[in-house]
């Protein structure tokens, strides 16, 4: 047999049997079980450099991130999952049981200063203080006019009991404008007013009574009857929105500051940390993971070859060697 023969048949050989193996649960099992035992004590910050891995996400931020190309996906999964979420049964208390509701609750209660500017920033808007002023001259004409309180001022009450009553809806309307301007000019006072009676009632105890019983109402509800309450076209409009939002912040250097700092964080975090212990402390052993992941890559492995996309990969990474000179220098001496 010739060189050139003998290499494509060791070639052809070496491709069938990886095909081979890439579709056994065994190799998969085997491989992950070489790669515990090899890497399984190694501290994990070892295996990582966080400078390389820093620059490569922050070149793909600047340069290469864009989620725009998968809207389309992104917006079919987001209405499958919708549309399913319509369906589900499930209430609010199965998907945030009372305990986890308690440990949020017991965070927030921690809050406080937050919770005072926030409190601070709303009584402060423009709109919340029309909405305040509104409201204060709708009960007040409200009550000048069905209560009858203009007819007790003077000269009014002889008005009214000539029947003309009119004349107290004009008498109101005359002082419609003296009114608004008194509101406009007081309603800062007001609001400060409101400010600090809510923060005097807003307290760590009323929070959580106010909380609790807000809980146990919402409790039994099914988020899929509100669901259904949300106009046709929202999520396209927000997936949209939200691909054109998150492709500007990716590239915002505040973005990336945070990322690296992040990335940094974590490979620090995790340094002396072996995978055992980090898999030990998700609850979760190698074996379960290697029952878990093999059946998958070996049927993910036949789908592939099936559809004749990993044949020609494997041909091609093979040829690297086998059409290399190192390979024909090594088979012609086997020759002689």
């Amino acid at each position: 047999m010739s060189s050139a023969e003998l290499i494509s048949a060791l070639r052809d050989a070496h491709q069938a049997h990886l095909c081979a193996q890439l579709q056994n649960e065994d190799h998969w099992q085997a491989l992950m079980a070489q790669a515990s035992d090899s890497l399984g004590a190694v501290p994990l910050g070892k295996l990582v450099d966080s400078d390389s891995l820093t620059t490569v996400v922050d070149q793909w931020l600047q340069q290469a991130l864009s989620a725009q190309g998968l809207q389309t996906v992104v917006s079919d999964v987001s209405k499958a999952v919708w549309e399913a979420a319509e369906k589900d049964p499930a209430t609010v208390g199965e998907l945030l049981s009372e305990d986890h509701f308690e440990a949020i609750l017991e965070q927030v209660l921690k809050l406080q200063t937050l919770r005072e500017k926030a409190i601070h920033a709303a009584m402060s808007h423009p709109l919340v203080s029309e909405m305040v002023s509104e409201m204060l001259y709708t009960g007040i004409k409200n009550f000048l006019l069905e209560e009858n309180a203009l007819a007790k001022l003077p000269g009014v009450s002889s008005v009214m009991k000539m029947g003309r009553k009119s004349m107290v809806g004009k008498a109101m309307g005359g002082m419609e404008e003296s009114i608004r301007d008194y509101l406009r000019k007081n309603i800062r006072v007001t609001l400060r007013t409101g400010e600090q009676w809510l923060n005097k009632q807003l307290t760590n105890e009323r929070i959580e009574q106010l909380a609790r019983d807000g809980y146990q109402r919402v409790a039994p509800l099914k988020p899929a009857n509100y669901l259904k309450l949300v106009p046709a076209g929202t999520i396209d409009e927000v997936v949209s929105q939200g691909c054109a939002i998150g492709d500007e912040t990716a590239r915002l250097d505040y973005t990336r500051r945070l990322v690296s700092v992040g990335i940094h964080a974590a490979v620090q975090s995790l340094s002396d940390m072996p995978l055992q212990t980090l898999l030990d402390g998700m609850k979760i052993s190698e074996d379960q993971v290697r029952q878990i992941t093999a059946p998958a890559l070996a049927r993910g492995a036949t789908v592939l070859i099936e559809q004749g996309v990993l044949e020609p990969f494997i041909q091609w990474v093979l040829d690297d060697f086998y059409q290399s000179e190192a390979c024909k220098a090594a088979i012609e001496k086997i020759n002689g």
